[in-house]
Parts: structure tokens; sequence; C-alpha cells
């Protein structure tokens, strides 16, 4: 974990990633509808080919839509473990990691204990039960950093993949909205979106 970071440099990005992907869907869903609303209203005026074509890229597009609702589904429903995740590894951090990493010092120099001049079979007794003690607090101390640095890259992991997502969903919200404002035909909606069906 870089030093110097906090829960809210990490907990702040990954909920402000789903209020975009919130309002997002929100957007996509209601201009997808708004569009099919069009289409209604205007299907006297083209002819079964053209209803056809058009239908087909409605399909095609609810299609993709469906595969990103899916994604967000699963999402919003990690969208508090994760956070839980990330408290948790920055509480790792300051409430285990580093007292642990601390104590390597003060098993082999405890305060006020003069050791360089303890002397006689107490100093030996004492310098080998030190080195095992010092051996197992520097195997904690690496373990702790392990859990550490595991902790952190799942819950890294999680806030690019919230954000990620977050800009598929504004994106498809801001293709969808601009074809329903501008009354453009629903058959150039598709091609920009085969990523997301197949589940990039």
């Amino acid at each position: 974990m870089p030093p110097g970071t906090t829960d809210l440099e990490y907990g702040e990005p990954f909920n402000k990633a789903f209020d975009h992907i919130r309002s997002g869907i929100d957007t996509a869903i209601g201009k997808f509808n708004e569009i099919v609303e069009q289409v209604q209203q205007w299907k006297w005026l083209l002819g079964p080919a053209a209803l056809l074509w058009i239908k087909h890229s409605l399909d095609s597009t609810r299609t993709a839509l469906n595969a990103v609702l899916d994604r967000v589904e699963q999402a919003l429903e990690h969208q508090l473990p994760v956070l839980s995740l990330i408290e948790v590894s920055f509480r790792w951090v300051n409430d285990v990691k580093t007292p642990v990493s601390e104590l390597s010092s003060a098993t082999t120099d405890p305060a006020n204990e003069n050791l360089p001049k303890w002397t006689g079979d107490a100093a030996s007794a004492y310098s080998a039960k030190a080195l095992k003690q010092k051996a197992a607090v520097d195997e904690s101390v690496v373990k702790s950093e392990f859990i550490s640095q595991w902790l952190f890259t799942i819950a890294k992991a999680n806030v690019d993949y919230g954000v990620e997502l977050a800009k598929i969903v504004t994106g498809l919200a801001g293709k969808l909205a601009q074809a329903a404002g501008e009354g453009v035909t629903v058959i150039d909606l598709p091609s920009g979106w085969s990523f997301i069906a197949a589940g990039r």
C-alpha cells in the first residue's frame, strides 16, 4: 500500500463511480425507451425493410444494454463488501502491520535493560531467546506485509473495475442520449457496443 494513502483516496472514487453508474443506467434505459417510442411514432413513414433494419439495431442495442445491466447488478451487490474491504485493508496497515513491524527492534533491544553489560549464562540464555523472538516477529512482519499487499491489491482492482464500469455505462448513456436527442437512426448504436456484449 503506498505510504500516506488513506481509505478515502480509494473509497471516494469508488463511491463516485457507483453514483455515475446509477445515474448512467437510469439515463441509458430512459433514452433507449425514448428511441423505441420515436420509432413507434414514425413507423408509418418507414417501409417494412427499414423497420426490420431498425428492429435489428434495437435488438442489438438492447442485448448490449442488458449485458451492461447484468454487470451493473453484480457490481451493485458487491459495492458495500468492497467498501468494507477497503476500510479493512487500511485498518490492517494501521492497527496490525505497522505495530508488528515496530516490534522487531523492541525484541532485541528492550528499553532500559542495558544488554551490552549482561554476561554469563543469563546473557547467553537471553540472547538465544531474543534471536528466536526476533525471527518470529520478523516472520510476522513478512506475513503482515503480504496480507497488507494482498488486501490492497484486491481493493484497488475493485476500485479500478468500478471506475471502468462507470465509463462504459456513461458512454452508453451518452450515445443513447445523443441518438434520442438528435432523432438519428438507431442503426449506428450497436456498432460501438460489441465489446459490452462480449463482456469486456
